[in-house]
């Protein structure tokens, strides 16, 4: 699954308009080891579907997250996952590149009261096409590929099919999606966010994968993103589209 342009900046309207903090909840999630192994186990099954369906973005604060990318040795951040009450639990840990653990910070699950329709909005949304680096312009995301992935994954959570294969890598299931520190360090520098909110949706070859965007305090996006990347207010949206398995620690063979 490639990184460059699978899911968009278009994730704006979705928390401009459903995410504000009297119409949604917030639920610690803390990914322990037996969450961890409970979740290569779970069985994914409507109710798993209709929990899963609650849940709009795991939130993970920025001013804890900062600590996480300067802790020394630091180079990558998996996305870990879990599962309880019958919902999909995440946490994300600092590694090295041998992928040794070296700080973890838990996240807040986000829940949405607003049905599916608000999703809708996004194909007016537009997003940076360039942050002057290689390795960030190949973790942006295209805003039209990001409203598929969306009505995708939850198109596959309302009908509770296939569930186990899209979560899954012949067979086994995803344990976390890494990616780079820099793509985090990047997103800390806009003063406005307050959360780094983690997405879930499916992307183009029928797996589900992750979006990250930066959210203000009020978990909203502001709509100042430009197609020239210039607008002060602007937020990028990054992909985190490494999963365990088929890739494994950083410098795994």
């Amino acid at each position: 699954m490639k990184r460059t342009s699978l899911f968009g900046a278009a994730l704006i309207a979705l928390l401009m308009f459903s995410c504000q903090k009297e119409n949604s909840q917030e639920n610690n999630s803390a990914v322990s080891k037996a969450e961890q192994e409970n979740w290569q186990t779970a069985k994914l099954d409507a109710k798993f579907a209709d929990s899963q369906k609650q849940v709009t973005a795991y939130l993970f604060p920025t001013d804890a997250m900062s600590k996480l990318v300067e802790t020394p040795n630091v180079e990558y951040v998996q996305f870990v996952l879990g599962y309880s009450d019958n919902t999909l639990q995440i946490k994300v840990i600092g590694v090295d590149k041998t992928g040794k653990e070296f700080a973890s910070v838990d996240s807040k699950i986000l829940k949405d009261a607003s049905g599916t329709d608000k999703f809708s909005v996004l194909r007016t949304s537009t997003n940076k096409t360039s942050k002057g680096t290689a390795l960030l312009n190949d973790h942006l995301i295209s805003p039209d590929i990001a409203l598929d992935g969306i009505n995708a994954w939850q198109k596959k959570l309302n009908t509770v099919s296939d569930l186990d294969e899209v979560l899954s890598y012949e067979g086994s299931r995803f344990k976390y999606y890494s990616l780079e520190v820099a793509i985090i360090v990047d997103m800390l520098k806009n003063k406005n966010t307050a959360n780094i909110g983690l997405f879930l949706v499916l992307n183009p070859i029928g797996k589900v994968t992750t979006i990250l965007i930066g959210l203000d305090k009020n978990n909203a996006i502001k709509n100042g993103i430009s197609s020239t990347g210039k607008t002060a207010d602007s937020q990028d949206v990054y992909d985190a589209t490494r999963p365990c398995p088929p890739n494994g620690d950083p410098t795994a063979p």
